[in-house]
């Protein structure tokens, strides 16, 4: 137990650091993403939903202080995504590339939905994201606030969550999982099969 809460300990700064930094690259370069719930996700599928909710909140504290406000109740969207990230990993959905981008499409779907809510009602439709620009086009068009949100958040927010799933599959493949918590249940999860442990079992049988 004392190990675990040790692990925990040190994967929620972890989390946080690199939803930080991929989001600092993001606004750095004025792209139509967000990349803040690469950590969330991988808390998420390695410590459980819970913990990866946690570090979606204090992720969106942090940049909440340091980048702009308008980030904080976007905490919502990222601890969203921790619960349903971890729902699709436990159904095996991160054990083939094809699967991890139709979860990551189906999460940004519906993220693209509570976002929309969360920016027409708290800020008018406009948080202060690159995306704001499409928005504004749309409603010049004649589009209506909340349509013109949902249609604008769609392509960036969909190609966000396929991406940052796919990041977090290959992390996962490519880290030593053996030394996680729940090693036995990520090896099963995202398809990798010790191949030791079934030559053991063809000999044995």
């Amino acid at each position: 137990m004392k190990k675990y809460s040790s692990f925990i300990i040190a994967m929620i700064p972890a989390g946080i650091a690199l939803n930080w930094v991929a989001n600092s690259i993001v606004e750095m370069l004025k792209l139509p993403l967000f990349l803040n719930n690469i950590g969330t996700v991988l808390n998420a599928v390695v410590l459980g939903p819970v913990w990866g909710a946690a570090t979606a909140l204090m992720t969106n504290v942090v940049l909440a202080l340091i980048v702009r406000w308008t980030y904080l109740p976007f905490a919502l969207v990222g601890m969203f995504v921790a619960f349903l990230a971890y729902f699709f990993f436990k159904k095996g959905w991160f054990k083939k590339t094809w699967k991890v981008i139709t979860a990551g499409t189906v999460i940004g779907l519906l993220s693209s939905l509570l976002a929309t809510v969360i920016s027409v009602y708290a800020f008018g439709g406009f948080s202060g994201h690159t995306v704001d620009v499409l928005t504004a086009g749309l409603i010049a068009s004649g589009q209506e606030i909340f349509n013109a949100t949902f249609i604008a958040n769609i392509p960036g927010t969909v190609a966000d969550k396929v991406l940052t799933l796919w990041i977090v599959w290959v992390i996962l493949r490519s880290f030593p999982v053996r030394f996680l918590p729940n090693a036995k249940e990520i090896r099963e999860k995202i398809g990798m099969t010790d191949t030791k442990t079934n030559k053991n079992k063809k000999i044995s049988a």
